[in-house]
């Protein structure tokens, strides 16, 4: 008899195959359950939905990053707005040069907004920017810069994937990802040098091996 983390998984994978194959949006629950072999009622007993599914989805992949520098790279974390930009120039790296990857993101960023999928993160992330640059900042204030960074990176998306900015994978990384440090009133050139680095230490690394889906 399988045990129920066995067969968590083999829904989770079937998952990532079908959206790798056949895209986010038209993989249904129901194509899940007959490619995990088993009844619709228990992919939705271990996932309530598709967006549950490719939460997971992204948080796994970009935990297995952050474990990856931990272990290659700790000397970075004494930062996080520069272990997070070498994060999401492997991030994107992977997703936005496999045309299957590529899709998956896409579909999900016009069904979704990003803040739903990838909030919790973001939020430790952002906090951690405060914590590490001693950044005084409201709460309130806080939650304003966090809504209009993902509104900002949502409609900086739509217009990449239209073909309307022509910027190279890693030079939207350091754009994207110099939008709160900025917000937060850290020093310009202090910004720009950590963003350099990032681009150092990324294309220092190996990580082929990583896979988003499959």
């Amino acid at each position: 008899m399988m045990k129920q983390q066995d067969k968590k998984e083999q829904i989770f994978l079937a998952a990532k195959v079908l959206f790798y194959e056949d895209g986010f949006t038209d993989t249904t629950m129901k194509k899940i359950a007959e490619k995990s072999e088993v009844p619709v009622s228990t992919v939705h007993y271990y996932f309530k939905t598709k967006n549950t599914i490719i939460r997971s989805i992204y948080y796994d992949f970009l935990n297995a990053i952050d474990f990856f520098l931990y272990q290659n790279k700790p000397e970075i974390f004494t930062n996080h707005i520069l272990s997070h930009a070498v994060c999401s120039r492997i991030y994107y790296d992977i997703i936005l040069n496999n045309e299957h990857n590529k899709r998956v993101y896409y579909e999900v960023l016009q069904q979704n907004s990003n803040y739903e999928i990838l909030n919790t993160y973001v939020y430790k992330i952002y906090h951690q920017y405060i914590d590490d640059n001693n950044i005084i900042i409201t709460d309130e204030l806080f939650e304003t810069y966090v809504y209009m960074n993902f509104g900002a990176r949502r409609e900086f998306f739509i217009q990449y994937f239209n073909g309307n900015l022509k910027l190279s994978v890693q030079d939207f990384v350091t754009v994207v990802n110099g939008l709160v440090p900025r917000l937060f009133k850290l020093d310009q050139n202090f910004v720009d040098s950590l963003m350099l680095d990032s681009l150092l230490i990324y294309n220092s690394l190996d990580f082929h091996e990583f896979k988003f889906l499959i």
